[in-house]
């Protein structure tokens, strides 16, 4: 059975409800059964209709080389642009740590659930067996690994000044006797410095998004209370925005409430 990427058999994706999320890579809240009541469905239906984003995880093959990877770029836009996909946009991530379950993340960003699935059914019905040929012997990927998240912005998206970024992923679980009250009076406290912030030095490229899963766990991903999403457009506003929160309070805030594993990547706009 093929494995083609974006475009992998489809991964079938559950929705769900509940308290927010119960991981890095994880799922939360109830499986919506066919019992659910109208609101339930209502609340299904929304959901269809909200961003997407995904991560692929990509492992590098033999014949692996940073050209080989550009030219299948180039390849895999011209596929997705031919099949005329309402997609947002695709990136590409590079971990700053050594993992040993990937060597890279092809993140997918789209509109609607619905939109996703038209693309990934699209994709594998007309691009599949070519997209795989291509790519034989460079780079891999597996259908249980691939993760779709429900975004929520915390701060406005930024822009760089060009197509490179940082991020930073932020996999937390609350310690004994706190929870999700005390991580919204952070974000409200967190939201106060950042206005204040740039208000004495300016603008940065800072934002920072809060994922919720849409997918049921896997081996290699275990369940957390919460995953915050940080993303810089530069590496310079990232040192440069670290050093200024270091001498605020809100570290030790945050390390009271919860404990953080965090996660460094490169990243980059392929479309």
């Amino acid at each position: 059975m093929s494995q083609g990427y974006f475009f992998l058999n489809r991964v079938k994706l559950n929705f769900f409800k509940g308290e927010i999320m119960k991981f890095i890579y994880t799922l939360i809240g109830c499986l919506l059964l066919a019992s659910c009541s109208t609101s339930d469905n209502s609340d299904d239906q929304n959901m269809s209709q909200s961003p997407v984003v995904e991560y692929v995880w990509q492992t590098k093959g033999p014949n692996y080389s940073d050209d080989a990877l550009e030219s299948l770029i180039d390849s895999w836009n011209q596929k997705v642009t031919e099949g005329g996909y309402d997609m947002i946009g695709a990136n590409i991530l590079v971990p700053q740590f050594q993992p040993e379950t990937h060597d890279f993340v092809w993140v997918l960003r789209w509109p609607s659930m619905e939109a996703r699935n038209f693309a990934w059914d699209h994709f594998q019905a007309n691009f599949d067996q070519e997209w795989n040929e291509e790519r034989a012997g460079i780079f891999s990927d597996n259908s249980e690994d691939v993760y779709a998240f429900s975004p929520s912005l915390g701060r406005p998206m930024k822009a760089g000044d060009g197509n490179t970024f940082e991020a930073e992923f932020n996999f937390c679980n609350y310690n004994e006797g706190f929870g999700e009250s005390d991580l919204e009076k952070f974000r409200q406290d967190f939201g106060n410095y950042l206005d204040q912030d740039e208000m004495e030095n300016g603008e940065d490229t800072f934002w920072y998004v809060m994922l919720e899963p849409l997918f049921e766990p896997t081996t290699n991903v275990q369940p957390t209370d919460y995953l915050w999403l940080n993303i810089w457009g530069s590496k310079e506003d990232k040192d440069s925005g670290y050093a200024r929160y270091s001498e605020t309070d809100l570290q030790n805030q945050a390390d009271t409430f919860s404990t953080c594993q965090r996660f460094p990547h490169s990243g980059r706009v392929i479309r």
